[in-house]
């Protein structure tokens, strides 16, 4: 008997959803927390006022600008196969007069709804902690690892969020349950 093949070219159903991150609340998160660890580290006021992150200084603003929108155009490519298709027909390297991220996705139907509010919240702390990261980096202070290594947690929470698990059968063993092999 030949084995019957079916080929089901239907693209599953999805969803459009929309996450929003405000910069103003992304840039003042990064110049609490910086305050706060200056203020903490007790250092001479010269040193405290250099590492401390003032979005309000021209040159510091600009800076964390540019670390913000590094952090979301990485994102971005993280997120590429879950965000709906958008027509761009033209990209250069000034920073976003927008006041916020926008992040629009293309989600299967089985995606809770529910989960949109801590999928922002991860954008936020991702975005918060990288331009944070690459702050401190740039001092070469070691407070830059203690963002640092929570990224690719973050990163991996927040595509954990996106995804949706698939169901897919495997034939019952006979001799007990398979190993993974990696």
């Amino acid at each position: 008997m030949k084995p019957i093949l079916i080929i089901n070219d239907e693209a599953p159903a999805r969803k459009d959803r929309l996450v929003t991150i405000y910069k103003n609340n992304v840039l003042s998160d990064i110049e609490r927390f910086s305050y706060k660890h200056a203020e903490g580290a007790q250092l001479d006021v010269k040193v405290s006022n250099a590492i401390s992150a003032d979005n309000s200084e021209n040159l510091d603003g600009n800076i964390l600008a540019e670390y913000v929108e590094f952090r979301d155009a990485k994102l971005r490519k993280k997120l590429s196969a879950y965000l709906a298709q958008e027509a761009v027909t033209q990209a250069d390297d000034e920073h976003e007069s927008d006041n916020v991220f926008e992040y629009r996705f293309s989600l299967p139907m089985e995606f809770r709804d529910s989960n949109l509010k801590p999928l922002a919240k991860f954008i936020h702390r991702y975005l918060v902690w990288g331009a944070l990261y690459d702050w401190y980096s740039q001092f070469n202070m070691q407070v830059a690892g203690v963002y640092g290594s929570q990224l690719e947690t973050i990163e991996e929470s927040i595509t954990d969020f996106v995804k949706v698990p698939s169901v897919v059968k495997r034939p019952l063993q006979p001799f007990g349950p398979a190993e993974k092999i990696f």
